[in-house]
């Protein structure tokens, strides 16, 4: 399966497992694993499964092998994919694996035209076959391609057909911007324009599509394509936290958007200056475990409906996890940049947070861990302390981070409080008194954000009017 995750651009594998005399076929793609039963190829009947596999591959095309036909020039691109192994676990002296380099050079051939790969930005580490890519493109002029266009960013991920695009969720929120403010509404300066999205569909009669076809005539299967979102580049900024924030507080109050899957592989962001941004970076599935809300972690929760402090628990994961896990690369090397490697080597080897992304623990598990690391003292130097955990790149947020928790940390114990003196007014017949469990008594809100991010460093930040009625708790 790891194959798959490596190649975004291909629908599927065909694969042969042998084990001495024990051959077993193999098919998987992103929605499905199929295995064959065993066979002995001692007998008859193995012999005559093994030959046929053999013929049958053979009179395989690239595209019924799985290489898709929207790479121009395929044949390189599947050649250069089988050291695959190779290129993940090689590194260069700065830690950075060969994968990055993986797809440079290759050109997709999409319905607004050719694009050129520069990169990988992110490739993610969860479900194998279902990861979201983050490559650098540039379009190509496709009557003349050694002329390139600016740079821009492709998503490439492989969500459930059902599941509604970035483009059309964009497009509900900015037709409700132009119709409340016109063209001058402060939301349309930071709602990115996506300048294409296309899904990659089943071709009628292919491998994948007779699979499916199979799979849903005899059981429930959920068909999953490959999509790519295109949208210009832009540079960091540390602004982006805090307009994400308005954009989203925005998004709930006026279109009534509710993100419900916030994590670092599904922000989009775009600046002042008209230039939009992809940033992708993300692990596993639709509600990615180690950006979610506890209480969506657990099985049996006080608050089990999604509402909206959960999506604003996972920005804050988003901005931990982040500014403890990344770091800004540097186009040359500075006396600080070389002193730091060393501070980067190791986090590689043994990341803040690490325990959040162990794919054997249960969500249960994983929601005690965040309660631990939400409620732990430590003492000032400690390794773990949270100043101490931040990114050298990302040391001015450390108070952001701080203090973030801390809100976070006193509004799920005034809501143990809560629970406890309910439970003893209901044995005393009594009614409980009011708590605001959506908010955790006021203690982790919008306005607990908008509090915590509104200086940075000697900067004053201000939030935007949102004209909201009298109904707006925040």
């Amino acid at each position: 399966m790891e194959a798959l995750s490596l190649t975004p651009l291909r629908s599927h594998y065909i694969l042969s497992l042998v084990d001495r005399t024990k051959l077993q076929l193999m098919y998987f793609d992103s929605s499905v694993i199929l295995v064959s039963p065993p066979v002995d190829m001692k007998k008859k009947e193995g012999k005559d499964v093994f030959l046929s596999m053999i013929v049958g591959l053979r009179r395989m095309s690239l595209q019924d092998r799985g290489v898709r036909n929207i790479i121009r020039d395929n044949a390189k691109f599947y050649t250069k994919l089988r050291f695959f192994d190779t290129q993940l676990k090689l590194s260069d002296h700065e830690g950075t694996p060969h994968w990055r380099n993986m797809l440079t050079g290759m050109i997709l051939d999409t319905k607004n035209g050719p694009y050129k790969i520069e990169d990988i930005l992110f490739r993610q580490a969860g479900i194998v076959g279902r990861l979201t890519y983050v490559v650098r493109a540039r379009k190509l002029d496709p009557q003349n391609p050694t002329v390139e266009g600016p740079s821009v960013v492709i998503k490439i991920s492989c969500p459930s057909m059902s599941r509604i695009s970035e483009e059309t969720l964009v497009g509900k929120a900015r037709d409700v911007a132009e119709k409340e403010g016109g063209d001058d509404h402060w939301v349309l300066k930071h709602l990115p324009k996506v300048l294409h999205s296309e899904d990659i569909v089943l071709v009628k009669g292919s491998t994948q599509h007779r699979v499916a076809e199979f799979l849903l005539a005899v059981d429930r299967f959920a068909v999953r394509n490959t999509r790519m979102s295109i949208a210009c580049c832009a540079l960091w900024s540390w602004k982006i936290f805090f307009d994400i924030l308005n954009c989203h507080h925005w998004l709930y109050e006026k279109p009534r958007i509710l993100h419900r899957d916030i994590s670092m592989s599904n922000l989009m962001y775009r600046f002042d200056d008209d230039h939009s941004d992809l940033k992708a970076t993300s692990l596993r599935r639709t509600g990615t475990p180690p950006f979610m809300a506890i209480d969506l972690l657990r099985t049996y929760s006080i608050q089990p409906e999604h509402i909206y402090r959960h999506d604003l628990e996972s920005l804050f994961y988003v901005m931990l996890i982040l500014f403890t896990r990344y770091e800004l690369r540097v186009a040359e090397p500075t006396s600080s940049h070389i002193q730091d490697r060393a501070e980067r080597l190791a986090k590689r080897m043994n990341p803040p947070l690490g325990e959040w992304f162990d794919s054997t623990l249960s969500w249960e598990t994983l929601a005690k861990e965040k309660e631990i690391f939400l409620t732990r003292t430590e003492a000032p130097d400690s390794p773990l302390e949270t100043d101490n955990m931040v990114s050298s790149s990302f040391a001015d947020f450390k108070d952001w981070i701080s203090s973030l928790r801390e809100a976070l940390k006193d509004g799920f114990q005034a809501r143990d409080k809560a629970v406890s003196k309910e439970k003893k007014a209901k044995k005393l017949g009594k009614a409980p008194a009011p708590f605001d469990y959506a908010t955790l008594g006021g203690e982790f809100q919008y306005s607990t954000f908008f509090d915590v991010m509104k200086n940075f460093g000697d900067k004053a930040l201000r939030a935007p009017p949102l004209d909201l009625d009298d109904t707006m708790e925040v």
